[in-house]
Parts: structure tokens; sequence; C-alpha cells
């Protein structure tokens, strides 16, 4: 069985994540509807990300890697020593493109002074920002980018490695877009598909420019706490549009940036001509350990 690992880690990965992840993304669904039993979805999510991606992403790096890798892997987790302007685009930069977004489509937002801007942006943006990422979002971008696109990017280029991801990031999200009929099941699905590959490959400039797993989980965390929310309440697109459901809007438009990064680095996406060896730079010996597979 280590051998199996060794030699085929994403593929070991993906196993543990759509078996272990997905039953306990899918807990409250299953146990609402076979047993009437309410259990919390969001927590679900939470323990999903954590045993079902974190969990596999860590050993799976320790066993293939060794010593070295795993070190890598959290160097790049725990960078968070990047120039401001990447906090600004983070903390500013994605919540107003959202919200000039949704505006544009929804108009603006029903009349609530300035008090309740203010208190929206402190309760629903910044308290929820932090807890989605330290959460969730986190943690889900140690294993999506920091081991399957990182390690896809070091062997089939940036722009592949995005889209490979996607496809999988998507349908790791299936539990999202069921619960409706089978027609709405797979629009939602297909709109999953449409938007994961570009918001890949903005995750996949953020990490190629800054060498931080932690960044893109917090630009991924800011996403989700303007759009959502968190485990601790509504985000800050829901405290504005009371009634509405705006968050909708938020991935296409993060995935539209995506699109434009893409023509605009032609399919780079920052990464160095010579692809990184997955370890981190100055252990550069780990490259010649990392398994053969290519799936």
């Amino acid at each position: 069985m280590q051998r199996l690992i060794r030699r085929y880690p994403l593929t070991a990965f993906l196993i543990w994540f759509f078996s272990v992840g997905q039953t306990i993304a899918f807990a409250p669904m299953i146990a609402d509807r076979a047993y009437g039993v309410e259990l919390s979805s969001g927590l679900s999510i939470v323990v999903a990300t954590l045993l079902g991606l974190l969990l596999p992403a860590l050993l799976i790096t320790a066993m293939t890697d060794g010593p070295a890798g795993l070190s890598a892997l959290r160097h790049r987790s725990l960078n968070f020593a990047v120039p401001p302007r990447w906090y600004a685009l983070a903390l500013i930069g994605i919540p107003l493109l959202t919200v000039a977004g949704t505006v544009a489509f929804l108009g603006e937002p029903p009349s609530s002074g300035l008090s309740g801007v203010s208190s929206s942006l402190v309760s629903g943006l910044g308290l929820h920002l932090m807890v989605v990422f330290v959460t969730v979002n986190w943690a889900e971008e140690v294993a999506w980018m920091g081991f399957v696109q990182a390690r896809l990017q070091g062997r089939h280029g940036a722009m592949r490695a995005a889209a490979m991801t996607g496809v999988v990031f998507a349908l790791g999200h299936v539990s999202l877009a069921v619960g409706g009929s089978w027609s709405e099941a797979a629009t939602l699905l297909g709109l999953l598909l449409l938007v994961s590959v570009p918001f890949r490959a903005l995750a996949a400039w953020i990490y190629n420019r800054t060498d931080s797993v932690a960044m893109v989980g917090l630009v991924h965390a800011a996403a989700n706490a303007t759009a959502v929310g968190s485990v601790a309440g509504a985000g800050f697109l829901p405290r504005l549009y009371p009634g509405q459901e705006p968050g909708g809007l938020v991935f296409p438009l993060l995935a539209l940036l995506g699109a434009v990064l893409i023509l605009i680095t032609r399919a780079r996406l920052g990464a160095l001509p010579t692809t990184r060896p997955l370890a981190a730079a100055p252990a550069r010996t780990v490259h010649a350990r990392v398994p053969e597979e290519t799936s």
C-alpha cells in the first residue's frame, strides 16, 4: 500500500477525498433524509476540509517526499511574509470587485445608512474572513494549491495544472449543488465547472508570484466571507442585500478576473520558465524524489 501511495500520490489523495471527505460533506443531507436528524452543514464542511483534504495532503506528502517535502509544504503554507499589495488584493481588492459587480447586476443595496454598511464591513466581512480562513480556506488551499496543483504544475505547466485541478475542485463541491431537482443540480455543477478552472488560474498566479499558499487561502477566504460568510453567520453581501442571494455572483466575477490573467500572462500565470521543484527552494534534492505519477 505504501509503495502504491508513493507511486500514485495524487490518485491516493483523490480516493481519500472523494470517499472520506465527501461522506462527511454529505452527512447532514444523509442524516436529514434517512433519520430526520438535523446536522450543521457548516460544521460538516469544516470537518470534511480538515479530515478529507488537509490530513491526506500532509500524510501523503510525508510518505512521498519525506521530511524535506513536508517542511517545504509547511513553509509555503505559513508564508505570510509577502508584500503589502497582496494583502490589499485580498482584503480590499476582492471585496471591492465583488461588491461593484453585484451592484452592477442587482442595483444599489437597500438603504441602511453609513452605520449599517460599517457594521456589515466589521461583522459581515472582517469577522467572517478570519473565521472562514482559519476553519476552511487555509487548510483547503494547503491541499488544493500546495499539494495537488503545485505538484501538477511541476509536471504539466501552470495552465494545464489549473485546468486539471479545476475539474476535481468543482466536483469536490458537489454537495453544494445537490438538494433540488436533477436539472438544478446539473446546472449548478456545470456552473461550478465553468468558473473553477479560471478561479484555479487566479490561485496559481497568486501562488507563483508570492510562493505563499497562505495568501491563496486568504484571497479564497475573502471571496467566501463576501459571498456567504462562515459557520459564524452571514457574510458581507447577504447583510447588504437581506432576503436576496447575491453571493452567487462572487465566484463568476473572480473567474472573470482569472480569465483576464490567463490572457495577460499568455497562460503562464506567473510561473517560472523552468518549473520549480515541489520542495522549497533550498531543498532542491527533493525534486528527484517526486513520484512518476502523471495523472
